[in-house]
């Protein structure tokens, strides 16, 4: 497969937003919701990450309706070594390091998964093929079973509430892999003029501005709509406006050859595997951190520096054996 620079320095800059978020929660708790930083990192960061695995998995099939068998097949079976297996490893890690030890811990790994992104993506992944393969079998368009499964899952998570097995991450994040898919497969009839991009940019930053983890914005209440079908489209829309944003500028500006980016292309090429150790280590580090009488703010920046670069470093490690490599961070 063809390996994109600028996709690895995509995720890079996206899993530094990461850890900073998370470094942010793991200071300032439920305060994060009122930060403005916060907010707006969460506005896009995730959906981000999701629609650039949804972009990847569609490389070569840009011209075909279908996947092959035997591609669907091996597709998921890579990522069931790519996702699942150290899913299953860094979860019991979890566990171990956090006594004492219950039946329950163990069920909730998978009831109410902590590493989620890794059991949301392996999951997303082959529930699009399981569409693709429907399609197939009933002789219609690929992109018709996606968008029903889209609706399908959005409205059962709207109306249900179905927060086991990662679903509401599931329903949430399967439009944005679906749309980082159909970006690339439709890249040529898109448009990416800056022209273009720079208005959406700004529609972005005003929707980011008073985006809330929890509820709608003041403008939007009132309104005769149900508050969870507002909050879920305000997030969707936002979201997919900055992803097709980022999409045309990270292709444009950092389609380069490698240069003294180096550190920043490495750190996309293991972004999984710092998103899965730092889970881990900031709860550690920030209880350390928060044992010091320092402004909040310089307890987030120490919290994500000690966190980024730890996880950076024992990513380095476990890369250099190559067991460690495969079942801790997929790499096969």
């Amino acid at each position: 497969m063809v390996r994109y620079l600028w996709a690895d320095r995509y995720k890079g800059f996206l899993i530094v937003l990461v850890v900073l978020g998370h470094a942010i929660q793991g200071i300032l708790g439920s305060s994060c919701f009122d930060n403005h930083l916060w907010n707006i990192v969460y506005s896009f960061h995730m959906p981000a990450f999701m629609s650039i695995s949804g972009y990847l998995n569609c490389h070569g099939q840009a011209d075909t309706n279908h996947v092959e068998v035997a591609n669907r097949m091996s597709i998921i079976n890579r990522r069931i070594r790519q996702l699942i297996i150290p899913f299953l490893v860094w979860s019991l890690i979890l566990i171990l390091i956090n006594p004492p030890y219950h039946l329950e811990s163990f069920i909730d790994v998978f009831l109410y998964p902590q590493i989620w992104f890794l059991w949301v993506l392996f999951w997303i992944t082959a529930l699009f093929y399981l569409g693709d393969y429907i399609a197939g079998l009933i002789k219609v368009k690929q992109e018709l079973i996606i968008v029903i499964l889209c609706f399908l899952l959005a409205l059962i998570m709207i109306l249900g509430d179905v927060r086991v097995l990662g679903f509401q991450f599931i329903a949430f994040y399967f439009l944005f892999f679906s749309l980082g898919y159909y970006i690339n497969k439709y890249d040529k009839r898109l448009s990416w003029s800056t022209w273009f991009l720079i208005p959406l940019a700004l529609v972005w930053a005003v929707l980011a501005w008073f985006w809330r983890m929890h509820g709608v914005p003041s403008f939007l209440q009132g309104l005769p709509l149900p508050v969870s079908l507002m909050e879920y489209g305000y997030r969707f829309i936002t979201a997919s406006i900055a992803v097709y944003v980022l999409f045309g500028v990270c292709r444009r500006y950092l389609n380069y050859p490698e240069g003294k980016d180096k550190m920043l292309i490495y750190v996309g090429q293991w972004s999984l595997g710092i998103y899965t150790i730092h889970l881990l280590l900031m709860p550690f580090v920030c209880d350390v951190i928060m044992m010091f009488d320092l402004p909040n703010f310089l307890k987030v920046l120490f919290a994500f520096i000690i966190s980024f670069f730890s996880s950076l470093v024992l990513v380095v490690l476990l890369s250099k054996n190559r067991v460690t490599k495969r079942i801790m961070l997929g790499k096969i």
